[in-house]
């Protein structure tokens, strides 16, 4: 009985996606690990249709950005808040000089990026409407100085494109996006480029 309790804490431990005010946010479907229907890859693994957008969009933004001092860093980029607690991020643009000192450190980040790109909801939040997490997250980056969250959502399929100082806006994929500076993108002609 000890063994189990204790493989069952290890295994919620492994299951925490992001923790805000010493509270774990678990994955999406965590229970289901636990009771043994689904394996911890199954609620962790990105779907077919993320996977290309976070490929599509870091090799797009890489390609524009390398030279105008920025560092475009994809794949559940760990943030520490100030406040205490973990946020992840899909994709994440920084100043490079401001990256340079933590490139080679196998911590979570301290330094929150300019723009954080977000696919999807990758939480468990029964108890809480979808956005009150969107929300939240959003205010946690900018309380962290970033200056603007790009949510894309695959069904629908909208942009929320949160501005710190400005209007948030909700977009289509088939519209143009500013992500920084002129730097600007259509997600469906992006996606679309690649399609054989």
């Amino acid at each position: 009985m000890k063994t189990a309790l204790k493989e069952n804490k290890k295994l919620l431990k492994e299951l925490i996606y992001e923790e805000v005010n010493g509270k774990p946010i678990y994955y999406k479907n965590y229970k289901l690990v636990i009771k043994g229907k689904k394996t911890l890859e199954e609620v962790m693994a990105s779907s077919s249709l993320q996977v290309r957008l976070k490929s599509e969009l870091s090799y797009y933004l890489h390609t524009l950005l390398r030279n105008k001092g920025y560092v475009v860093l994809v794949s559940e980029i760990g943030i520490k808040l100030r406040k205490g607690g973990t946020r992840s991020l899909d994709l994440a643009i920084y100043k490079f000089e401001d990256y340079k000192p933590y490139k080679n450190s196998s911590s979570y980040l301290p330094i929150s990026p300019i723009v954080a790109i977000e696919i999807d909801i990758k939480a468990e939040i029964k108890n809480q409407n979808f956005m009150d997490y969107v929300i939240r997250k959003i205010e946690d980056l900018f309380e962290m100085e970033t200056l603007k969250v790009i949510w894309i959502f695959t069904s629908p399929k909208i942009i929320l494109v949160a501005n710190k100082n400005n209007d948030w806006l909700i977009k289509n994929w088939e519209d143009e996006i500013n992500i920084i500076d002129d730097v600007n993108i259509k997600l469906k002609e992006i996606l679309g480029g690649f399609e054989r």
